[in-house]
């Protein structure tokens, strides 16, 4: 009796069968897909590190602009202290003797420049406070707000204050008749003209008049003078790619100074 072997339908008895792989098309097929899914992840990756760079430099701008603002409306409630009444000095005041340990309050104001004087740590120390905005490196805004503080002392013998709190991004450089001082150059598609014009600085007297003296650069002459207000229209260091613009934040803040007795 003969003995029959099984064999393969597709195989002739004798061959060996081979082991089917991948084609080359079935690679290429197979790697353009893990590409095209790779591509995706990593696109996605980066739109979320933008958007985390551009909401972080937005926080860490406002908290800047924020903390300077707060900075300013402390010092201002201390503006005028010691005032001349108090002061053991015989004749001291604001009018005709420029004294050290006097407080004259605020002494100088500009749309874009205020400077006064007041006991910042309760030392009786007296300091004069200068807070303006100074142009960025373009020659123009983005600019600069900047706060500094020496004693009247210094001042009196040529030592101008030291800056050492600053607010980047600064849009406005308002001139306290509707334009600006500086012009605004920014990457990207963004007008920014409108955040331009607002005044950095304003001033009221008692009956809420804007501006009543226009500009001062003494003590008397801004006597009249009754509350600041200061505006900051900031954006952020990193650009939003999603609209190719920068993300403007306003922060207006207002405070009432203190009345000061100019003379005895």
């Amino acid at each position: 009796m003969k003995r029959f072997m099984p064999t393969s339908q597709n195989t002739q008895p004798g061959e060996f069968r081979r082991a089917r792989g991948f084609s080359l098309i079935e690679m290429l097929i197979a790697v353009a897909i893990v590409t095209a899914v790779i591509a995706v992840v990593v696109q996605g990756i980066t739109k979320m590190q933008r958007r985390s760079f551009v909401e972080g430099s937005k926080i860490d701008t406002v908290q800047e602009t924020r903390d300077f603002i707060d900075q300013m409306v402390r010092d201002v409630h201390n503006v005028g202290y010691p005032p001349p009444k108090v002061n053991p000095n015989p004749g001291a005041n604001c009018t005709t003797v420029n004294n050290a340990n006097v407080a004259c309050g605020l002494i100088s104001f500009s749309p874009t420049q205020i400077k006064y004087e007041a006991d910042l740590d309760g030392s009786g120390t007296v300091y004069q406070v200068w807070v303006q905005l100074a142009v960025g490196p373009s020659g123009g805004c983005p600019c600069i707000l900047q706060r500094g503080a020496t004693t009247k002392a210094q001042v009196m013998a040529g030592t101008n204050p030291t800056y050492f709190t600053e607010v980047n991004g600064v849009l406005n450089s308002g001139n306290g008749a509707g334009a600006a001082n500086y012009t605004i150059s920014l990457p990207g598609t963004g007008s920014y003209t409108t955040y331009g014009t607002a005044d950095v600085f304003s001033s009221y007297d008692s009956n809420a008049t804007l501006n009543p003296v226009g500009t001062c650069t003494t003590a008397l002459a801004c006597s009249s003078i009754r509350s600041l207000q200061i505006t900051a229209n900031v954006v952020p260091s990193f650009i939003d790619n999603a609209t190719n613009t920068f993300q403007v934040t306003s922060i207006t803040s207002k405070v009432r100074l203190n009345n000061v007795a100019i003379g005895l």
